[in-house]
């Protein structure tokens, strides 16, 4: 998740929250009210004695649909009010769909994919003050960028190397694991594995290779009549 988030105030103006998703180059805008914290209140989420409690969630295509609705209406109507000078309260998502620190990867990509989203804010529930209700602090913003890039890491997409497709028959793990023996016999590190299922097709496991030079490990994939292929020969080189 994203920890540096930038917010708004319900009260601010879509003026100014426009503008800060121009600066910023950002589609999400958390909406927050600050709530300074003494010392002996002060939780690990806690920043400067400030806590940011969550009120909803404003988008760049909340924005671009009121700019769009400004546009259709009278320029004679006195009652109107210019874009630019409605509050982000009046356009703002209260209701929206959040998770914790705790939740897994896998979870939250789910959501976004079903629920339709791009974003999820990430919250922890605390009481501030003794005696006061529990209250809804945002601690960090998922996005899909965000899974997509955590997606790459972990499969190795930002270390030199290259990606070897061991074909698993019936689900078969041995070739994978003789394959794996193999490069480690070989010192060839291995930075990720993955075996995803695919609806009507053999299983793959996908092995991302810390070498640009693999020749070793095929030469003895071949002895041992494991079969192999490139992920992608063109960008392999």
């Amino acid at each position: 998740m994203t920890t540096k988030m930038i917010t708004v105030v319900a009260d601010d103006t879509l003026s100014h929250a426009a503008n800060l998703l121009r600066q910023y180059q950002i589609h999400h805008l958390p909406v927050v009210r600050r709530v300074q914290v003494h010392e002996t209140e002060k939780t690990e989420h806690s920043t400067h004695n400030t806590l940011l409690l969550l009120e909803g969630l404003l988008t760049s295509q909340d924005i671009d649909l009121v700019l769009a609705l400004d546009k259709q209406r009278s320029s004679g109507d006195l009652l109107h009010r210019p874009w630019y000078d409605q509050r982000v309260a009046e356009v703002m998502h209260r209701a929206i769909i959040s998770v914790t620190t705790t939740t897994s990867a896998a979870a939250a990509a789910q959501l976004l994919v079903e629920r339709g989203l791009n974003c999820l804010t990430v919250v922890e529930y605390e009481q501030v003050a003794e005696g006061q209700e529990t209250q809804t602090i945002l601690v960090g913003l998922l996005t899909r960028s965000d899974l997509l890039m955590a997606l790459a890491r972990a499969l190795g997409a930002f270390e030199p190397g290259m990606q070897l497709l061991i074909p698993l028959p019936h689900g078969d793990l041995i070739p994978l694991a003789q394959t794996l023996l193999l490069a480690a016999e070989l010192h060839i590190k291995v930075h990720s594995v993955m075996v995803a299922p695919q609806d009507d097709a053999p299983h793959v496991a996908t092995l991302r290779l810390g070498t640009i030079n693999p020749s070793p490990l095929l030469v003895r994939l071949h002895k041992a009549n494991i079969e192999y292929t490139f992920a992608d020969p063109l960008s392999e080189g």
